[in-house]
C-alpha cells in the first residue's frame, strides 16, 4: 500500500512594509523541526492588492499591504497528499499538529481563537457577524485531497470572487477581503452548518496591539496592555503572532 505524502505549506505575498519571505522561511524551518515533515514555501502573486490597518502597542495605526488573496489555491498548490496549511506568522513549537495527519476529517480548521495573554481580545470573533454566524480561522488548516476538500476550496474561491454579494448577504464589511470570512462560509456550507471538522483546541494567538519582548529556548516573553497598564507574561507553545513587526524583531532567536 502506497503511503501518503505529508507536509506543511506556507503561502506568502510580499508587501512594501514587511518581509513576508523571511517570516515564511522561519515558519517553515520551525514546522519541519517540530512536525518532522517537509515544508514548502510558495510565493503567490495576488490578482488585486489588499490593505489593512494594524494597531501596534504604542497606539500607532499603520495601513499596510495585506496581500492574503490566493489562499483558496492551496489545494492545487500543495505537493502533498495531506497538508498542514500555515500562515507565515504562525510559529510551531511542538508536535501537536502532526497528530492530525491521518485524520478522519478531510478538512480541519480552528473555530475559536485564544488570547494567550488572558486579555480575551478575540471575544468578539466568536461570530463572523451580528447574526450569530460562527467564525472559522484560516490561520492553520489541515486538509487532504478529496472531492469534499475540492468543493470547500471551490466555494472559498467563489466567495472571494463574489465578496461584495456575500458581504451584503451576511452583513460584514466589503473591504478588506478576509480569508477567515470566506473560509467560514465555505466550511459551514460543506459541513452542513454543523460544528464539525474543527481542531479540538483553540488557536493560540497574540494580537497586533501586543508584542514579544524576548524568546529563549521555546519560551516566549510577551508584553500586553490591560486597563492602561503594561503587563508581562511567559508562555510556552505554538503562537499566532499578529504583530508581525514584533515577530521579525526576534526572528533570529527562533
Amino acid at each position: 500500500m502506497t503511503s501518503l505524502s505529508k507536509g506543511v505549506l506556507i503561502l506568502y505575498s510580499e508587501s512594501a512594509q514587511l518581509d513576508y519571505k523571511s517570516l515564511s522561511d522561519t515558519c517553515a524551518r520551525l514546522a519541519e523541526k517540530h512536525l518532522d515533515v517537509p515544508a514548502s514555501v510558495i510565493e503567490i502573486t495576488p490578482t488585486q492588492r489588499n490593505f489593512r490597518t494594524f494597531r501596534y502597542p504604542n497606539g500607532e495605526l499603520e495601513g499596510t499591504e495585506w496581500n492574503n488573496i490566493g489562499r483558496y489555491d492551496a489545494l492545487n498548490l500543495s505537493p502533498y497528499d495531506e497538508t498542514i496549511l500555515l500562515d507565515c506568522d504562525y510559529i510551531v513549537q511542538n508536535n501537536n499538529l502532526a497528530n492530525y495527519f491521518g485524520s478522519d476529517h478531510d478538512f480541519i480548521c480552528h473555530n475559536h481563537s485564544w488570547d494567550v495573554t488572558g486579555n480575551n481580545l478575540f471575544r468578539h470573533d466568536l461570530y463572523m457577524t451580528l447574526n450569530w454566524f460562527e467564525m472559522r480561522w484560516a490561520t492553520v488548516c489541515y486538509f487532504r485531497k478529496t472531492e469534499h476538500t475540492k468543493r470547500l476550496f471551490d466555494i472559498w474561491r467563489s466567495v472571494y470572487e463574489n465578496y461584495e454579494y456575500y458581504a451584503n448577504l451576511f452583513g460584514f464589511s466589503k473591504k478588506p477581503f478576509r480569508n477567515d470570512f470566506a473560509l467560514s462560509i465555505a466550511h459551514q456550507i460543506c459541513g452542513g452548518y454543523a460544528n464539525t471538522g474543527t481542531f479540538n483546541y483553540d488557536l493560540p494567538a497574540l494580537s497586533s496591539s501586543d508584542s514579544i519582548l524576548d524568546y529563549n529556548n521555546g519560551r516566549w516573553l510577551l508584553k500586553y496592555e490591560y486597563k492602561d497598564s503594561h503587563n508581562v507574561i511567559r508562555y510556552t507553545g505554538d503562537l499566532h503572532v499578529m504583530n508581525k513587526r514584533s515577530l521579525l524583531d526576534i526572528a533570529d532567536k527562533l
